[in-house]
């Protein structure tokens, strides 16, 4: 199993951090997404539980399910279809107000399903997904930082 491990500071109140995160539709916003849509709303809240975005990034398609919703600290993910062989076992965001700003904990946990090579694929696969993570949030950063100039 590959664990892809994120940490991130954003000097931005946690709610407007949120709101970039748990709005599936608008990740194409973001730097290394080249599409986002929401296919299904959640249950009680939009972006909530039950919900089901797809993400393409990284040349990959992702379906996943929105499995824990918990504004504005947790939001867990599960990728259920994908373009490439994987198994996904979870994908959580934590957000945590530390200052004026956020903290972001970001973790990934999946694996290849490929024989005999999945185990050393993965591990280069999880470099290049992790900097993936880095460059979404860098970019989220630098337009929340800057959001009173540009009106992200």
């Amino acid at each position: 199993m590959q664990s892809i491990v994120m940490k991130a500071y954003i000097h931005a109140p946690i709610e407007r951090v949120w709101d970039v995160f748990s709005d599936h539709e608008n990740y194409s916003r973001l730097k290394g997404v080249a599409y986002s849509k929401l296919l299904k709303e959640g249950v009680n809240e939009r972006n909530g539980v039950g919900a089901v975005r797809e993400v393409h990034g990284m040349g990959v398609k992702f379906v996943e399910d929105i499995v824990t919703f918990e504004p504005p600290h947790v939001l867990e993910y599960k990728v259920v279809r994908c373009s490439k062989p994987i198994e996904h076992e979870i994908g959580r965001v934590e957000l945590i107000s530390r200052g004026e700003g956020t903290e972001i904990h970001w973790v990934s946990r999946y694996r290849l399903k490929i024989p005999l090579i999945g185990k050393w694929l993965g591990e280069r696969n999880r470099v290049v997904a992790r900097d993936w993570f880095y460059d979404c949030v860098l970019d989220m950063k630098d337009k929340l930082e800057g959001e009173a100039s540009n009106g992200f």
